[in-house]
């Protein structure tokens, strides 16, 4: 697979690019080059062995589908990083609107689907070493060409909803749209959560959320707060909430 004009548009904003044919995953790749790296990178997979999503769930990775994971540097306060995912999704979404694709959702915190479809997703870790040498892993899964049957939930592909060459041309825009947002973020971070929060699933509406500890509390989705936190309103109280799974 030729990544020419992918790692022409990388290294036009200072990324380098590493590609492979199969790995366990692409951020378990990304923290072996931590060290060696001189500037920030991106990891790309044909394939992935042992994929996977929040919360330790497996993400099923054949060929064709996107599988890749961008690290940034000395980058940002952690209460900021949730912005990254925000961009991620945003720069999915639109890169899905420049092929005429419509009905694009994003479900907290990170899940990504055409109506009621999943088809992607984000993960990020934060990796501190010490204060010269912290670093944010953009894990990305996208089902392109095919989708798993997944017990909990619908999925889907792109293909199945819009018309696409392959991989490679999703990747040119997609990661146009990803520096376009990332060069803006600091003056916009305002209106990239207002953005986000347009195509908020469950936004306003009564939600069951699975926490950390398997409990599920129930209330209304009323907002995300600046640091990504889901603000829940259960009668009694208003809860923030930074880690779950809305239960669908």
């Amino acid at each position: 697979m030729n990544y020419n004009k992918v790692e022409k548009i990388l290294n036009e904003n200072h990324c380098d690019l590493i590609t492979l044919k199969s790995t366990s995953t692409t951020m378990d790749e990304a923290k072996k080059n931590i060290n060696q790296a001189k500037s920030n990178f991106v990891i790309i997979a044909d394939q992935q062995t042992a994929g996977r999503g929040r919360r330790g769930n497996n993400w099923i990775s054949p060929p064709g589908n996107i599988y890749l994971s961008i690290v940034l540097k000395n980058f940002l306060p952690i209460n900021q990083h949730y912005l990254f995912s925000v961009i991620t999704l945003l720069s999915i979404k639109k890169t899905i609107n420049n092929f005429g694709g419509d009905h694009i959702y994003f479900k907290w915190p990170n899940d990504i689907f055409f109506q009621k479809k999943k088809f992607g997703g984000v993960l990020i870790e934060n990796i501190y070493q010490d204060s010269e040498n912290q670093f944010m892993i953009i894990g990305i899964g996208i089902n392109l060409l095919s989708s798993p049957k997944v017990k909990n939930y619908d999925t889907t592909f792109i293909k199945q909803f819009i018309n696409i060459e392959n991989n490679l041309i999703f990747l040119e825009y997609f990661f146009i749209n990803f520096f376009n947002y990332f060069k803006n973020y600091e003056n916009e971070k305002k209106q990239l959560l207002l953005e986000f929060k347009k195509s908020l699933m469950f936004l306003n509406e009564k939600i069951s959320i699975q926490i950390d500890n398997n409990q599920n509390v129930t209330g209304i989705f009323k907002d995300i707060n600046q640091e990504g936190g889901l603000i829940l309103d259960n009668e009694d109280e208003i809860t923030h909430i930074y880690s779950g799974n809305i239960l669908i």
